[in-house]
């Protein structure tokens, strides 16, 4: 029986946890933290077809309650733009910590051993191969490590040169947010509950108030490190703008940095792979990551399965990259290069586009800051937009899609060093 140490108590990872054991597998969870200490301390958005095609169930009212559509507004807030949502009936937005009671009980039922309190310092490497990972104390020995241990996992930092796996995400790929609950003085949902506002009180970045009946839930998104002169200053402009946002912070209040961009190029190796937060799979431009990560511990279950006493190489666990990027992660290119096409742009630039209708509800689709076609919108913005200094940045995004695109054809089936050094020649390129 093959033995499987899962570093890292992340979504994704559970998932493969999970049916691994369901299908035979040893498998042991080591987390850093205590049990009651998983799950950031607020609510996020899950497609729930996916809960339903995995057998899970997450249906308490009080922990899973109703999504809304968004309304976008520009930096001068003088336009707004509400974006209605086709698919409601399968959005909820859920409690973290419930989400962890759902996939942890799981987990226990499937014949899944837990370790919390024990904190990874890196893999132990023979060779070629991962075979386990060490702590402060002792290392353990397993056939494979999957790597659900975050944006800061210490197992792929830990990887030697040859593995080919990045072990830093790029630091420009990456959103500080701060999130917390505030009072409700209403207690009932306002009109238009849940708001968009870019470049919020002049700062690069993404902030938003959503209110429900018993809180008023605010993000402070930014591509910089957040001060707390600057989370204030947000949260105070809020209250101004909402005055049902009470002072008091019912829960959250931390602030954490969260992977946009794609994925990294190569986030398996002999005896590795990794999933989640850990190799970059949120949606780019939202950063919301749990159904990906589902998905993914799907897939990595399923060819893990399909290995049968094979050994576990790289060459066997591309299967779950390839099958990964095709189903879920090739959407993230193009979605990524628009995003940072997005974020060069100053809020004067941003606020020509809103009032002139060149981003409109048109361009922006589905459950988060989604554009239904990059090229399309590009190509849009350098029609009618009169500024000629914008055009070299607009030409390299346009680059950057086709190269994206290039890289969508030549993905391999199966993985070799000289057709992956090829197709990774063109994913430079975005």
């Amino acid at each position: 029986m093959k033995k499987i140490i899962v570093a890292g108590a992340g979504h994704g990872g559970l998932t493969a946890a999970f049916l691994l054991a369901e299908n035979g597998y040893d498998v042991t969870v080591m987390e850093a933290k205590r049990r009651n200490e998983l799950g950031h301390d607020w609510h996020d958005c899950v497609w729930m077809p996916d809960f339903k095609r995995l057998g899970l169930k997450a249906d308490d009212e009080k922990f899973v309650l109703p999504f809304f559509s968004y309304t976008y507004h520009n930096p001068a807030e003088t336009v707004a733009i509400t974006v209605e949502n086709n698919h409601l009936d399968n959005l909820r937005m859920m409690d973290r910590k419930y989400l962890y009671d759902v996939l942890t009980e799981r987990c226990r039922k499937s014949g899944v051993k837990f370790e919390f309190g024990k904190k990874i310092t890196g893999a132990v490497t023979q060779g070629n191969k991962v075979c386990g990972v060490h702590t402060a104390k002792k290392e353990y020995l397993c056939d494979l490590v999957i790597d659900a241990a975050g944006i800061d996992s210490p197992v792929r930092r830990s990887l030697p040169a040859k593995s080919g796996v990045q072990n830093e995400i790029d630091p420009g790929k990456v959103i500080y947010t701060y999130r917390a609950y505030y009072e409700n003085r209403l207690h009932k949902p306002a009109p238009d509950s849940q708001n968009i506002y870019f470049f919020h009180c002049g700062r690069a970045g993404m902030d938003w108030l959503v209110t429900e009946k018993d809180f008023v839930d605010i993000l402070v998104g930014s591509f910089e490190p957040l001060t707390d002169e600057a989370i204030s200053e947000a949260v105070a402009d809020f209250s101004r703008i909402y005055s049902h946002t009470g002072e008091k912070i019912i829960r959250g209040g931390t602030v954490n940095r969260i992977p946009i961009g794609s994925a990294i190029p190569k986030f398996v190796w002999n005896g590795y792979a990794a999933i989640g937060d850990s190799c970059s799979m949120p949606e780019p431009m939202s950063g919301s990551g749990i159904n990906r990560a589902l998905c993914a511990g799907e897939i990595l279950a399923e060819t893990v399965t399909a290995a049968g006493d094979g050994e576990l190489t790289e060459k066997t666990l591309w299967k779950y990259e390839n099958d990964y990027l095709k189903k879920h992660g090739e959407n993230s290119y193009s979605d990524s290069i628009l995003r940072e096409f997005l974020a060069s742009l100053t809020a004067e630039e941003l606020d020509y586009f809103f009032e002139h209708k060149i981003l409109t509800e048109a361009e922006i689709g589905g459950a988060s800051i989604k554009f239904t076609s990059p090229v399309q919108m590009l190509q849009k913005i350098a029609s009618f937009v009169p500024k000629a200094y914008l055009l070299p940045r607009i030409t390299e995004a346009l680059r950057k899609l086709a190269a994206a695109e290039k890289v969508k054809q030549l993905l391999p089936e199966e993985f070799s060093r000289n057709a992956y050094a090829y197709w990774l020649r063109y994913y430079n390129q975005m």
